[in-house]
């Protein structure tokens, strides 16, 4: 179960109370701004996403405070990883991924330039994915390479 707390806070935030929120268990599911303004401008919500900034593979952990692997997205990453090894092209991947139902992290099927895109991603990550036992798995899925 679920609990929520909604704070109403005046005056600056400080380091010390995210850290004894933290310390209690909470951890930060939304942030809400309000300012004064004058009334002949409108109030119009504004919402931001950090979903784009974040590497793909990597996630917010739940303490908010740093970052861990997104299973699903890593599972992506070492399948086109995978694909590459075995010297399919970019479009026979996204064909594939769609097959297998995966979706971006945008929930569109994948075409060959959002694949294409991953790749400096995945040159990044490459060293850390090829050390993992889920790339062992994958590999052993297929046999060696020839």
């Amino acid at each position: 179960m679920m609990q929520r707390s909604r704070d109403l806070i005046s005056g600056q935030l400080t380091l010390d109370y995210f850290m004894r929120k933290a310390a209690e268990g909470w951890t930060v599911a939304a942030v809400e701004w309000v300012r004064e303004v004058e009334d002949s401008v409108p109030a119009e919500p504004i919402s931001i996403s950090f979903t784009e900034d974040l590497p793909y593979g990597m996630q917010l952990s739940g303490d908010g405070l740093h970052l861990e692997a997104n299973p699903l997205e890593r599972t992506v990453l070492l399948l086109i990883l995978d694909k590459i090894v075995q010297e399919k092209r970019i479009t026979q991947i996204a064909t594939e991924l769609n097959e297998a139902g995966f979706r971006t992290r945008h929930a569109t099927p994948w075409t060959p330039s959002s694949v294409f895109e991953l790749l400096p991603r995945l040159i990044e990550a490459g060293p850390a994915l090829l050390k993992s036992s889920e790339w062992q798995e994958v590999r052993g899925h297929h046999g060696r390479v020839h």
